[in-house]
Order: structure tokens, then C-alpha cells, then sequence
């Protein structure tokens, strides 16, 4: 494969507004006229491909998830589940985070613009259907609580009144004796479950201080916020509110 190959190749398959050149020997990045939102060119790169000279790999060498990574993390498996689908029904791969799509020679044209729609889907992963992009608000509690507050012995779903099972904790946490219930609360219905599950647990004499993280507390009806200022100890009004003071907030209260 050199210039001169994959120049005709797109030649004859009437594109208008590629080139292409060669960065390091057997590596060529081509320049086409397919931008992102911001004006940015989708970064496409071409070389040999494993499965022989007839095959061409068309790859971004890990630019596309490094333009993500500036304004939406991957982190959790819901998001990592949105992003696998993006890749399997565009037929591209991830190796490391270099995306890459092998592509019969005599096809390449159409290879190129299938990747390019596939790294502009990758980069506007943050723009999807809100109601898919949210289910990964408890996700993003979990991978934070299991990874970040280990120190604190994190148990899921505890059930602390055992004859009565139904009202549970998404974390339970402990630190020097104390307990500590966190719930993650994203909607009305989830508000009023956990108010009726902390009134519960007062009324069985529980020892405990409950941590209310919210995925967006402006977005609660007035009486929701009330039942749960009410009853709750700390709310925290965002799940970044709650990364950046829970830890700090759980010694002072163990104190």
C-alpha cells in the first residue's frame, strides 16, 4: 500500500476533498473533508491491514476516545455499554483505544465514511437519548463508592431491619462504628421511597447518619425536596458534590 494506491482507489470511487500523507513509513493520515460539531477533522489514518494486501485498516491511533475523554468519561458500564453498541453496529473495533476497521482495498471509500460515522457517534456519545445517558447515574455512584471509599467497607442493597427487607440501602458504609446509609436518588419516585425508607429506619431506633447523593435536586417536585430535607442528615445536590466532600464528611461526622 503507498499514496499513489490509495489516491486512485478513492479516485475511482468518485470522492472529491481527500488526501493523503505518509507520517511515518507505512502510516498515512488522510485529510477529508468530514468534521466533528466543533469544525475539527475526524482523525482517520490508514495502514497495512492483517488480513493482506488486498485489506486496508482505517484507524485513529487512539485519537477519538482521547477527544471524547475532554468533556465525557467512559467509566461505567453503562456508558461502556452504549459505546460497545456504537462500535458493533458500525462494525469497527477498539484495540486499546485505537478504533480500527479493516476494509477490503476495492472498498475503501465506503470503509472510510462508515469509520468517520462511527467517530462522530463516539464523540457526541454525551448528546444521546438523556434517559439512556442517566441510567448512568448509578452506575457512576457505584464505580465511585467501590473504588474510591473502599476504606469505608462498602456493602450494597443492606437490608438494616431484616424482618423487614423491602426498605434497604443502595451503600452502606462504616467508619470508626458509625454507620453511614448513602442512597442515590434520581427522580420523584426514587425521593419518596428513600423519605419513607429513613422514616422507617428512625422509628426502629437505627444508629445511623444517611448520605443523599442526587443526580439533579432542582429537578424534584417541591414536596419531594421537602420529605427528604425533612428526614435526611446531608444531601448533596450532585453526584460531583458528592465525590468532592463525602470521604471528608463521613471522618468529621465519625469524629
Amino acid at each position: 500500500m503507498d499514496t499513489t494506491s490509495i489516491k486512485e482507489s478513492l479516485v475511482l470511487a468518485g470522492s472529491t476533498g481527500f488526501d493523503i500523507y505518509e507520517r511515518r513509513p507505512g502510516k498515512y493520515q488522510l485529510i477529508v473533508p468530514i468534521l466533528h460539531e466543533d469544525g475539527d477533522m475526524v482523525d482517520i489514518y490508514l495502514q497495512d491491514s492483517p488480513l493482506g494486501d488486498d485489506h486496508v485498516r482505517i484507524c485513529d491511533f487512539g485519537m477519538t476516545l482521547m477527544r471524547l475523554s475532554y468533556t465525557y468519561d467512559v467509566t461505567t458500564d453503562a456508558r461502556r455499554r452504549i459505546f460497545d453498541s456504537i462500535l458493533v453496529n458500525n462494525g469497527v473495533h477498539d484495540d486499546e483505544g485505537n478504533l480500527y476497521l479493516d476494509m477490503s482495498a476495492n472498498r475503501l471509500y465506503e470503509g472510510i465514511l462508515q469509520f468517520a460515522g462511527c467517530a462522530q457517534k463516539v464523540c457526541n456519545m454525551r448528546y444521546w437519548s438523556r434517559e439512556i445517558v442517566r441510567s448512568a447515574f448509578y452506575d457512576d455512584i457505584k464505580a465511585f463508592v467501590t473504588t474510591e471509599l473502599g476504606l469505608f467497607q462498602p456493602v450494597a442493597d443492606k437490608s438494616p431491619i431484616p424482618e423487614n427487607p423491602i426498605f434497604s440501602v443502595d451503600w452502606f458504609l462504616t467508619h470508626k462504628d458509625r454507620a453511614f446509609y448513602v442512597f442515590g436518588v434520581r427522580g420523584n419516585d426514587k425521593a419518596k421511597n428513600v423519605a419513607i425508607a429513613l422514616l422507617e429506619f428512625q422509628k426502629a431506633d437505627l444508629p445511623f447518619i444517611s448520605l443523599i447523593v442526587h443526580e439533579n435536586m432542582e429537578e424534584l417536585g417541591r414536596r419531594e425536596r421537602q420529605y427528604l430535607t425533612r428526614n435526611a442528615d446531608t444531601q448533596y445536590p450532585a453526584i460531583g458534590d458528592f465525590r468532592d466532600r463525602v470521604a471528608d464528611d463521613i471522618r468529621r461526622f465519625a469524629a
